[in-house]
């Protein structure tokens, strides 16, 4: 798996990073974010608005795949060189 595209923004309040992930497969996943959180930065899955204003994520993973994709995004926006791609062979897809 690997970051194929991050975009930091600036004056997004709390919106750090746009970002999507390609999987071994080829299969790229749009829509995941960076969030600074009152804990710091995080990452938050694909979502989206109901038409009660309310926000449902779209694409679902355990807590051991949500804990790697944290590590491998937030390791990507740390690098300050958004174009270089990481591979990280021992995720699951």
């Amino acid at each position: 798996m690997i970051i194929s595209r991050m975009n930091k923004v600036e004056n997004m309040g709390k919106l750090m990073a746009f970002f999507d992930i390609q999987t071994e497969d080829d299969f790229v996943i749009k829509g995941f974010k960076i969030v600074n959180g009152s804990a710091g930065l995080f990452v938050g899955f694909p979502s989206n608005k109901n038409k009660d204003g309310e926000f449902f994520d779209t694409i679902f993973a355990d807590k051991t795949l949500k804990q790697k994709v944290n590590q491998l995004a937030l390791e990507h926006y740390n690098q300050g060189d958004s174009s270089k791609e990481k591979d990280t062979d021992d995720l699951p897809f």
